[in-house]
C-alpha cells in the first residue's frame, strides 16, 4: 500500500470505526520475542545498484521503470533531474494502485472487525497499550484501534507517520499536470487480501512483533532512507533480512506473497504499457532487485535494461 493511499485510509478509519459490537475472544501470543542478528552471510544481488531503468525492446518506444519508497521526506520527493525528464517526456505513467474511493472505502472496511471481535481480547494488554500509544501518531483513536485487525494496525506502523506528500504522489500529480494517461498495477482489494488472508495467529506475531521492537522500525525508516538515496538496493534487500526473525515461517510466507508473487503480477501487467511505449512505471523499490525481482523478469521476457539513475 502506497503512503498516500495510507493516509486516505486512516480518514476513513476514523468515520468507520463506530460501526461493530465488541465482544470477548480467545488471547493469543502474548510474549516479545528476542530480537536476534541473522547468522546469514549478506548476498550479492542482481540488479542491486540503481532507481531508474530504461525498458526498451525491439522497434518498441523504450519507457521507463522507477523504483519508489513510499515516504513524503523532501530527500525523496525532490526529483533527479533525470528522472523528472523521464517523467516529463512519458505520455503514460503507472503506479501500484491508483487512489479510487470506491477502492479505499473498501480497504478500509477490510481493516476493521465487523464480527464483535476486539483487538484488546487477540493481544496481551501491555501490547495492545503499546499499540494504542503508537497509532496515536497516525491520529486514531482508543475505539478505533480497539477494532482494528492486527494486520492493519502492523501495516500502519510499518509506514513512518509522517505528513506531507508522499513520493507516489508526487510522482502522479507530475504526470497529470503533464497530461499523462495514468493507471494501476494492482487494486487495493488485492494488496489488502494478501494480509487478510494470514491466518489469526500469524496476524498476532507480526503485530505483537512489531510492537516490541517498534525502536528498531524507527530507525529502520532512516537506515532504508539512506540506502534509497544511494541508490544501493542491494544493500536495502540485505537489511532487512538482517535479523533470524525474517527466517520464520510467517515472515517467509508474507515475503513470498508481498514481493515474489507480486513481482511476477505487476511484470505481467505492465506488458501492455511496455509494448505500447513512452511509459513511466513506478513501483516500490524492492520490487524491481533480486534473482526474482521485475527486472530480472522483464530480462527473461526479452526486454533489454539500462540503468539509468
Amino acid at each position: 500500500m502506497t503512503y498516500l493511499l495510507k493516509q486516505k485510509i486512516i480518514i476513513l478509519l476514523c468515520c468507520l470505526f463506530s460501526i461493530t459490537s465488541i465482544q470477548a475472544q480467545e488471547l493469543i501470543s502474548p510474549h516479545c520475542e528476542p530480537l536476534l542478528d541473522s547468522q546469514t552471510a549478506a548476498e550479492v544481488i542482481p540488479y542491486g545498484q540503481g532507481l531508474l531503468w530504461k525498458i526498451s525492446k525491439q522497434d518498441k518506444e523504450p519507457s521507463y521503470l522507477f523504483g519508489t519508497i513510499h515516504i513524503s521526506d523532501k530527500d525523496v520527493t525532490t526529483l533527479p533531474d533525470v528522472v523528472e525528464k523521464a517523467l516529463n517526456e512519458s505520455e503514460q505513467f503507472v503506479m501500484e494502485a491508483l487512489p479510487d474511493a470506491e477502492q479505499m472505502l473498501l480497504f478500509s472496511r477490510m481493516m476493521f472487525f465487523h464480527d464483535g471481535q476486539q483487538l484488546s481480547k487477540l493481544v496481551d494488554t501491555s501490547i495492545f497499550k503499546k499499540t494504542k500509544s503508537i497509532l496515536s501518531a497516525y491520529h486514531l483513536g482508543s475505539d478505533a484501534v480497539s477494532i482494528m485487525k492486527p494486520w492493519a494496525a502492523f501495516l500502519l506502523m510499518n509506514y513512518p507517520p509522517d505528513a506531507g506528500d508522499p513520493l507516489d504522489l508526487v510522482l502522479l500529480s507530475m504526470a497529470q499536470q503533464n497530461g499523462a494517461t495514468f493507471s494501476g498495477l494492482e487494486s487495493l482489494k488485492e494488496q489488502a487480501d494478501i494480509f487478510a488472508d494470514l491466518k489469526m495467529t500469524e496476524q498476532v506475531k507480526l503485530l505483537t512483533d512489531t510492537v516490541c521492537h517498534y525502536d528498531v522500525i524507527e530507525e529502520d525508516f532512516i537506515a532504508m532512507k539512506s540506502f534509497y538515496l544511494k541508490r544501493d538496493l542491494g544493500g536495502l534487500y540485505n537489511y532487512t533480512q538482517r535479523y533470524s526473525m525474517s527466517r520464520e515461517p510467517v515472515y517467509e510466507k508474507l515475503m513470498t506473497k508481498l514481493i515474489v508473487d507480486r513481482n511476477k503480477t505487476m511484470a505481467e501487467r505492465m506488458q501492455p504499457m511496455l509494448d505500447k511505449g513512452k511509459s513511466f512505471i513506478a513501483i516500490g523499490a524492492m520490487h524491481l532487485t533480486g534473482a526474482e525481482g521485475v527486472l530480472f523478469l522483464l530480462e527473461k521476457q526479452g526486454y533489454s535494461l539500462t540503468a539509468i539513475y
